[in-house]
């Protein structure tokens, strides 16, 4: 499902950029290894689109021009190839100086003790936010550093509530009950769907939902930190906005998912909201040909605490066998800090880590950056702490969520059964 991509980028739209399949090539040796000393060469690695890759060029250029006799040599892949990619580069030894990654992923990363502690390394720490750092640090080390970050919220569509005749609801004091009364009375009004159903597998929403009741999709420790019966809330939920017909067809929220987000019902018209990042506002926007608004997710309220939370939207993370740590650091510091670098990545790797390159950039921002920005603003205050680093195997619940949440919305798994399914598999994952 597209939300769990946390590049914001569908795998249709990868594939029309010519980029699906393209970590298939072979990686670029990473040239800071070769030598005791340090060449003043390295190799850096990251995902995207044509205008992540052209942007971040541009930063890597003007890098250079400030760093007499350093070189940089790239590597870029698409999403789903990336992580494949980046193991077997790892484990031939020629793992990327700087490379980009992914909360999933992390952990396993540092524990394999492949990534280098970032902490003493030159990187100035002092502008960035201490929630972006915390998702980076696992026993008190950094091992990634967010480039930004990102929240969850549900995108909903004002002309097909008006057209329903509906106000919108009070998104500071709404529930989990008064989101469904909302779909399903749009759905009644109107030939549209109240909610695309293309999110309610993304394990980070279901993680909020987790967290408004006190819990979480994970412990610390790094085993499951949820109970069945929430889990079975959840997909029960599902089951009822279907039989409602407030969302989709089975058949019609499979086929808008593996079509990405610019097909899906919220993009094309046909359906009145969906929960996405922040940073994916202005894509569907422009697909929509309509301004969307941004409203907190249910049930913050009323629960037992808040369940969102800023997410690093992707970490810079280096080779713990770089053989030039010193520019090394000097690099992460450039991506992170330096007005040359924000100003060519903008919101794209999530709103800036940097607190005074966010203040700085806010009021020149694209019109739905800045209306993302403004959310994550005033919502900050109000989150309790992010949830811990992923376990190793978290790069795997995405595809478990998916296999029980297909049969579910076919009938062909009760809640109970695909809650069953889920910890079972996932449990096996992370063990």
């Amino acid at each position: 499902m597209q939300s769990n991509n946390p590049s914001g980028l569908s795998r249709r739209t990868l594939a029309k950029a010519g980029l699906f399949g393209a970590a298939a090539a072979p990686l670029l040796a990473a040239c800071g290894n070769d030598d005791e000393g340090g060449s003043g060469e390295l190799s850096m690695m990251w995902w995207g689109s044509d205008p992540r890759h052209e942007y971040t060029r541009q930063i890597i250029t003007a890098f250079e021009e400030a760093n007499e006799g350093v070189s940089i040599e790239e590597s870029v892949a698409d999403w789903s190839g990336y992580w494949d990619a980046l193991n077997v580069s790892v484990s031939g030894g020629n793992a990327p100086d700087v490379m980009q990654h992914e909360e999933r992923y992390l952990r396993e990363y540092a524990e394999r003790n492949t990534l280098l502690a970032l902490d003493d390394i030159g990187i100035d720490f002092s502008k960035l936010d201490p929630a972006v750092l915390a998702g980076g640090q696992l026993d008190g080390t950094t091992y990634g550093i967010g480039t930004g970050v990102n929240s969850l919220c549900l995108l909903v569509n004002p002309t097909i509530v008006e057209e329903a005749g509906l106000e919108l609801p009070d998104d500071t004091t709404w529930s989990w009950e008064d989101f469904m009364a909302f779909i399903i009375d749009i759905s009644a009004a109107t030939d549209k769907v109240g909610n695309s159903a293309v999110s309610f597998n993304n394990e980070a929403l279901f993680n909020v939902f987790a967290r408004q009741k006190g819990e979480s999709l994970y412990t610390p420790e790094g085993g499951l930190g949820f109970s069945p019966e929430t889990m079975t809330e959840w997909w029960t939920m599902v089951n009822e906005a279907l039989a409602a017909e407030a969302i989709p067809s089975a058949t019609e929220v499979v086929e808008a998912a593996a079509a990405g987000q610019d097909q899906a019902p919220l993009a094309t018209g046909a359906g009145a909201t969906e929960f996405y990042w922040t940073n994916q506002v202005g894509a569907l926007e422009a697909v929509l040909g309509g301004e969307l608004l941004l409203l907190r997710v249910p049930g913050e309220t009323s629960g037992t605490q808040p369940g969102l939370y800023l997410k690093p939207a992707m970490f810079w993370a280096a080779s713990a066998e770089t053989s030039d740590p010193d520019t090394v650091g000097e690099l992460i510091d450039f991506l992170l800090n330096s007005d040359e670098s924000i100003d060519l990545t903008l919101t794209d790797r999530g709103l800036p880590a940097n607190l005074d390159q966010r203040e700085r950039i806010l009021p020149g921002l694209p019109d739905a950056d800045k209306r993302g920005a403004e959310f994550i603003t005033a919502l900050t205050p109000e989150l309790g702490e992010g949830p811990p680093v992923p376990p190793i195997g978290a790069g795997q619940i995405p595809d478990i969520m998916l296999r029980v949440y297909e049969p579910l919305l076919f009938g062909d798994l009760t809640p109970d059964q695909a809650t069953e399914q889920f910890i079972t598999e996932s449990e096996a994952a992370i063990g």
